[in-house]
């Protein structure tokens, strides 16, 4: 049923997200002029890994349709309480579905955990776990009998080396002596018959809810598993003299735990592919918008459970946070960019994450109520170039709503700084510094905020009674400031991150390179106007003149990538009549002689491209006449003079013109 509910969770998570891209089909794509590429983010420590982003911060990006990405990483951070060295090697993977949408998915192929100050943490005063090779002084909820003893349900001491070793689920099992000497037995204090030692179990319900149940002999009166923890005892003697009693100075009522791990119990544990988590994360702005602003959201669970001792013991290793329902993951996210080398990216996220619950011998019971985590973040990075992303983030966790009382709970904020290297967009390899700014040193603690708290010690000494030798149980205090004595504050709150990823991107947009269009020809209607006769003549006979003084001109021009063209025409004399390839070109009264016309034509870039000159002559009608030609007569007569009554002959001569009697 378990597996059900989780298919039905990532479902719904998923498919609401898919489901709002579908109409998105934007086939943009990134330009060559872009020096910035995508990278998947670690995470660890907080956020997960997976999405697009810097290393755990979550730009505006998303994967174009098509592209996909495979990344490994080595990341080491610290945290607290416990001065926790944390490594893993998370791998991921992650698809661009459309322009808008990624899906992603992330495990842990590797989990080791150094723990440096086991005393801070309670995992390590469980019935199962010794410091020292004895099992430690513990403030746990007093065991109950069949039916409650005196001091069944309140804070009870148990001593040093008092507790069995017993392995979980521990009901049944032996809470020891609790300090008392044969024959003196703790069962009767509980509520178990005499002569007994009190058993640990069964689980009695919590505050309802998710909250954490009560384990009776086991954990703490705050309920869950985890019992408080004694980071400092003394001996009191009685005054009758024999042997001392411990007694603690400085403890805690409520657990100390880490959130990475809360059932921590090893110094070092290493584990393997325990957690996964599957997801989505959509970009809601275009996809050349200066601004990136989305959502992401994602499930998380957990390979090991506390149903039985195998997973238990995974837990007690580190494998994990346990948490038995998953983890419903959701965020917002968005970054700008500042100029071509500098952007800045932003997150709020919040994790909702489930108990950590087993199904016992009582029942399903709930180990411990895990705190949700709401996170902030902000990152920058400049793309120097196409090969070279610096990187720069700082990041903010604080463990919110209902949880298990953590005495000693830490919010985490680190910084890294760190560069990323493209020898191609489609893969690289980053390297970044990580530091834990607020890791529990002596600093961290608060001189003036005084810590209280009581608790009942069975036998602080003996005393002489009439039944003989008895046992006098008082309460214990503790009230202190600043650093906890015996409290191990941390150190070396150093960290790295190591990633290299390999996948597939889309060609980028190339700059088009234009093509100019050119000329190739002109053709004229005329190459030679000859002009008209002056007025009041007219051609001689056998000549014409060519009286039209427009030319139609027709060009033709090509272009490679069929831009729109516009048409220029350059004439020395006249002028143009119309627009286009096909114009007239206006000759009337120009004076005779040469004229050139020049066509070009710009797609663009102005007429960049191949012109085409022509030339049209202008010359005078070589031979004019006046429109009347009339003919010419001559007359000849006698050559002497002509007596008086001789007769004279005349001849007249008609050249030229019509024929005329």
């Amino acid at each position: 049923m378990k597996l059900a509910y989780r298919v039905f969770i990532v479902t719904l998570t998923l498919l609401s997200l898919v489901f709002a891209t579908f109409a998105q089909t934007d086939n943009s794509k990134r330009s060559a002029k872009d020096d910035r590429n995508t990278a998947p983010t670690v995470g660890t420590g907080g956020p997960t890994g997976g999405p697009t982003g810097l290393f755990t911060v979550y730009d505006g990006q998303t994967l174009r349709r098509g592209e996909f990405t495979f990344s490994a990483a080595v990341s080491n951070y610290d945290r607290d309480p416990g001065n926790v060295d944390i490594t893993e090697v998370p791998v991921s993977f992650q698809v661009g579905l459309t322009n808008y949408f990624e899906l992603f998915f992330n495990t842990d192929a590797y989990r080791g955990i150094k723990v440096n100050s086991p005393r801070n943490l309670s995992g390590f005063y469980l019935p199962n776990s010794r410091i020292n090779g004895i099992s430690p002084a513990a403030i746990i909820m007093g065991p109950r009998g069949p039916a409650p003893g005196p001091y069944s349900g309140q804070a009870i001491f148990r001593p040093a080396g008092s507790q069995p070793f017993v392995q979980y689920p521990y009901f049944g099992g032996s809470s020891g002596t609790f300090g008392l000497v044969p024959p003196f037995f703790s069962g009767p204090l509980f509520g178990f018959p005499a002569g007994t030692n009190a058993q640990m179990g069964p689980t009695l319900a919590g505050g309802g809810g998710n909250a954490a149940d009560n384990f009776p002999g086991i954990g703490s009166v705050y309920g869950s598993i985890l019992p408080g923890i004694v980071l400092q005892t003394t001996t009191i003697v009685p005054p009758t003299g024999g042997p001392g009693t411990p007694a603690p100075t400085v403890f805690t009522l409520a657990p100390s735990y880490l959130p990475d791990a809360p059932l921590l119990n090893r110094t070092w544990g290493t584990s393997a592919f325990s957690t996964y988590t599957v997801g989505g994360k959509w970009r809601m702005t275009g996809v050349n918008n200066p601004i990136g602003f989305g959502i992401m959201g994602g499930y998380r669970w957990y390979q090991d459970s506390p149903d039985d001792f195998g997973g238990f013991n995974q837990l007690q290793r580190g494998a994990s946070p346990g948490g038995s329902w998953g983890d419903i993951l959701l965020g917002v996210f968005a970054d700008a960019r500042l100029a071509k080398w500098a952007n800045i990216s932003g997150n709020v996220n919040y994790n909702y994450n489930s108990s950590i619950k087993a199904d016992l011998p009582s029942g399903e019971s709930t180990l411990l109520d895990r705190g949700d985590e709401l996170m902030f973040a902000l990152g920058v990075d400049f793309p120097v170039n196409k090969w070279f992303q610096p990187i720069a983030e700082l990041r903010a966790t604080r463990y919110v709503g209902g949880r298990t009382p953590n005495a000693f709970e830490q919010h985490p904020i680190d910084g890294l700084i760190g560069a990323r290297v493209f020898p191609a967009r489609w893969w690289g390899i980053g390297a970044a510094y990580r530091i834990n700014f607020n890791q529990q040193d002596a600093d961290i603690f608060d001189d003036e905020e005084r810590f209280t708290a009581r608790t009942t010690v069975l036998c602080p000494g003996v005393t002489t009674t009439p039944q003989g030798i008895g046992c006098a149980p008082f309460t214990a205090e503790t009230s202190f400031t600043g650093v906890p004595p015996g409290f191990q504050p941390s150190t070396d709150p150093h960290g790295f991150i190591f990633q290299v990823w390999v996948g597939r991107r889309n060609a980028r947009l190339e700059d088009k390179v234009n093509q100019f269009a050119n000329v190739t020809a002109v053709s004229v209607s005329d190459e030679t106007i000859t002009l008209p006769c002056p007025a009041g003549t007219i051609p001689a006979e056998g000549q014409t003149c060519n009286d039209r003084t427009i030319v139609d001109v027709s060009t033709t021009a090509v272009d490679p990538e069929n831009d729109t063209l516009t048409y220029n025409y350059t004439v020395s004399g006249g002028r143009i009549v119309g627009s286009g390839k096909d114009v007239q070109w206006d000759l009337t009264g120009v004076r005779p002689g040469t004229y050139t016309i020049t066509a070009a034509v710009d797609d663009g870039c102005g007429f960049c491209g191949q012109t085409q000159t022509r030339t049209v002559t202008v010359e005078e009608c070589p031979s004019c006449k006046s429109p009347c030609d009339c003919p010419t007569l001559t007359i000849s007569g006698p050559a002497g003079t002509t007596a008086p009554g001789d007769s004279m002959t005349f001849t007249a001569n008609v050249s030229g013109g019509p024929a005329v009697t």
